[in-house]
């Protein structure tokens, strides 16, 4: 513990360092992390020395443009963030590793919104803007969800189905392609008809069901719809439920007869881009304020603020919040009375048996449910297992990428790199290169070559279903107030000769 003590005061010493503008100061506080830091060597002194703004006015600013619901405009992506380009050296600055014997210490501390750096207390807050603004479009009776209901079928139209995927499927089109005929934030303003190319089955049609199988098992991405499960959870779960599972305190089960209280954590950005990190190793002092933060708002208040986005479409630079919860995968092997919400609703996804979504239930790793609001995109990224995601409500624009196309999207692949599995790159972004001179170099670089990745894309409905394989990239934007749920069953380490498996991502450069 003394040495981690040690660890921290160097730390702190880096920030005053900051604030005083110290530059002798702060490179002697990052001598002291080299040393005592495995991997301190990694510590990049010269690019320090570069960042001379106060991280502490930074979060003041974050802090100010959220509570006010401030236009922040494009946040461009500084070069010292992002993964080094084909050719040139490696950055050292994102591959430093948490401090020994602390990852996991840390990483409960972070969480649990000790930290500012990474998490924020609100709940105390006077209103924020927004607050005041839903008010009055409430008392006015203006609460009118979103411009365009991207859970209506009439918006699509749907390729033919078949019982075995084609050589040529699925159809890809290059990133440029698809961005250029939908740009990534206009949400208000989809083609029409919006083109689906993956495939959709009725799950409950045996027949189409058995089709669907084949194309999980030939490891390619597919949707099915009709499943009663699904829809069923669609219609259960109102905002009053599921603040009812996630906001009441603790219940006994056994004394009321209901579920016991779910946990969930809501993440803020200053706009609508979600680039997720491991905060052991994000250096606030040297790298700034984090991608987002964690605060504590109950999943009635980011409701409310989810509905407030939807009635006013937000605009992409203004702050969103992401909402998101876990059910560990222990919670099957337990009483079914004690289960919790996400567990009863969604059977075929917490059994300890096969079913077609969770088909290898030896591995699978528990469920992860997303509450989106319109705007809220996630980086891409890949997960090893073989995915299955499920629209319980909304709706949310996948772009997938297979495993071939992982060196022209910035994907980090190393272990102990902060983005490990993920990248930082903004694809809206593909649009201003051609009319903006302010794209910083680095981003400029990565984003001519993202712009070439070849891709295909869906809108993923209520009482939809989506398999994506394993190591298959995902970039996720969300059209409306939206809950979705995943389960992860195994990995495939093979997939296919044509897209690539995980040696095309291990070896991605």
């Amino acid at each position: 513990m003394r040495r981690a003590h040690q660890i921290m005061d160097a730390r702190r010493g880096v920030k005053t360092g900051n604030k005083l503008d110290n530059e002798s100061f702060k490179i002697n506080a990052l001598s002291k992390l080299q040393k005592l830091m495995p991997g301190g060597d990694n510590l990049d002194i010269d690019n320090s020395k570069q960042d001379k703004h106060d991280v502490d006015q930074l979060f003041q600013k974050l802090d100010s443009d959220i509570r006010e619901n401030r236009h922040g405009g494009i946040r461009w992506i500084e070069d010292k963030l992002l993964k080094e380009l084909p050719g040139q050296s490696v950055n050292k600055l994102l591959y430093g590793r948490p401090i020994a014997g602390m990852k996991h210490q840390r990483r409960n501390h972070l969480m649990k919104g000790e930290n500012t750096d990474f998490s924020v207390k609100r709940n105390n807050e006077p209103p924020m803007l927004w607050e005041n603004e839903w008010r009055q479009l409430s008392e006015n009776e203006q609460d009118r969800g979103p411009k365009v209901d991207y859970t209506k079928q009439e918006l699509f139209e749907y390729p033919d189905r078949m019982d075995y995927p084609p050589d040529e499927y699925p159809f890809l089109q290059t990133m440029n392609e698809l961005l250029t005929r939908w740009p990534q934030d206009e949400l208000d303003k989809p083609p029409s008809p919006i083109l689906e190319k993956l495939i959709h089955f009725n799950f409950s049609d045996p027949k189409e069901k058995a089709m669907a199988r084949n194309f999980r098992d030939a490891r390619l991405p597919f949707k099915v719809y009709d499943v009663p499960e699904i829809a069923a959870a669609g219609e259960k779960w109102t905002d009053e439920y599921v603040a009812l599972n996630f906001d009441r305190a603790g219940i006994s089960l056994f004394q009321s007869g209901i579920p016991p209280r779910s946990n969930g954590n809501c993440q803020e950005s200053h706009d609508n881009f979600f680039a997720f990190f491991s905060p052991t190793n994000w250096q606030t002092s040297i790298m700034g304020p984090p991608p987002y933060r964690n605060n504590d708002w109950t999943y009635k208040k980011w409701s409310l603020h989810a509905r407030y986005a939807d009635s006013t479409s937000l605009s992409f630079d203004q702050p969103h919040f992401y909402y998101q919860s876990g059910v560990p995968r222990s919670e099957r092997y337990e009483p079914k009375d004690s289960w919790t919400f996400v567990s009863r609703d969604l059977p075929s996804f917490s059994a300890n048996t096969e079913t077609f979504f969770q088909f290898q239930p030896e591995e699978q790793k528990g469920i992860q449910c997303r509450f989106g609001e319109r705007g809220v995109t996630a980086a891409t990224h890949y997960d090893a297992g073989q995915n299955m995601v499920a629209m319980i409500t909304g709706a949310k624009r996948y772009i997938l990428s297979p495993p071939k196309e992982c060196s022209k999207l910035g994907i980090v692949t190393a272990r102990g790199n902060t983005l490990f599995r993920h990248s930082l790159l903004n694809f809206g972004h593909i649009s201003h290169l051609d009319r903006s001179e302010d794209i910083p170099g680095q981003e400029r670089g990565w984003l001519e070559r993202s712009k070439t990745a070849l891709a295909v894309e869906t809108v993923l409905k209520a009482g939809e279903v989506l398999f994506i394989p394993s190591h298959w990239f995902h970039y996720i934007i969300s059209l409306q107030k939206s809950a979705q749920c995943n389960v992860r069953s195994g990995v495939d380490e093979i997939g296919t000769r044509k897209y690539g498996g995980s040696q095309h991502v291990y070896d991605c450069k």
